[in-house]
C-alpha cells in the first residue's frame, strides 16, 4: 500500500469517526484539517513501518539466522550437513508498506501483508537468470525493478518493483545464486 493510499485512508475513517460521533472541528479549517489527517496517517505510516522491522528482526533472531553481508564458500553440502540459512540482504519497495524482499544464502523471498501474510519464495539452485530495469524518473531516485527468471514450474518469473539500488541488489542475488549452486555442487548447463 502506497503512503497517499494510507493518508487517504486515514483521512476517510477520521472525517466518517467524526461524523459518526456528532462532533464537528468547526474551528479548524479545511487546510488544517488537511495538515492534522496528513500528519495522523504519517505517524501510522511510520509506526507500521516499525512494527514491521520488529517483526522481521524477531524472525531471524528466533531461528537464530544472524545478518551478514557475505556467503561464505565452502564445499558441496551432504544430506547430513545443512547450512545455516543466512540472511542476506533485506529491503522493501519503494513508498509501500506491507511488502518486505529478503535474500538469503538459500533463497529470495516476498513477504506480502500487515495482518494476514503470503510468502513466495525461489530457491538460488533453481534461478536461471536476473535482470533490472529502470526508467528515466527511477534512475534519477535510484530505485528500479528486478526480474528474476527460474526453474520453477509454478513461478518462472518473479519481478521485486521499487528496489532501491536495483543494479547492487541483482548483483547480491547473482552472487548469492553462484555460491549457493558452488555449495550444492551444481554445474551451469545450457539448455536447448
Amino acid at each position: 500500500m502506497r503512503r497517499e493510499e494510507v493518508r487517504q485512508i486515514v483521512r476517510a475513517q477520521f472525517y466518517q469517526s467524526l461524523a459518526e460521533q456528532g462532533r464537528g472541528l468547526a474551528s479548524l479549517s479545511e487546510e488544517e484539517l488537511e495538515a492534522l489527517t496528513t500528519a495522523l496517517a504519517d505517524a501510522l505510516f511510520a509506526v507500521l513501518e516499525q512494527l514491521e522491522e520488529e517483526e522481521s528482526q524477531a524472525h531471524y533472531r528466533a531461528g537464530g539466522s544472524p545478518a551478514a553481508a557475505t556467503v561464505p564458500a565452502r564445499p558441496p553440502v551432504t544430506e547430513e550437513e545443512e547450512e545455516e540459512e543466512v540472511l542476506l540482504w533485506s529491503g522493501k519497495p519503494y513508498l509501500s508498506i506491507g511488502t518486505r524482499y529478503e535474500l538469503t544464502n538459500q533463497r529470495l523471498r516476498v513477504i506480502r501483508g500487515l495482518l494476514g501474510r503470503s510468502i513466495e519464495e525461489i530457491e538460488l539452485v533453481r534461478v536461471r537468470d536476473t535482470s533490472a530495469k529502470q526508467n528515466m524518473t527511477e534512475r534519477a531516485l535510484n530505485i528500479g525493478d528486478i526480474t528474476v527468471v527460474s526453474n520453477d514450474p509454478k513461478q518462472p518469473e518473479l519481478v521485486l518493483h521499487n528496489v532501491k539500488d536495483p543494479l547492487e541488489v541483482r548483483e547480491q542475488i547473482r552472487r548469492a545464486v553462484l555460491a549457493e549452486q558452488k555449495r550444492r555442487g551444481l554445474r551451469y548447463r545450457e539448455e536447448m
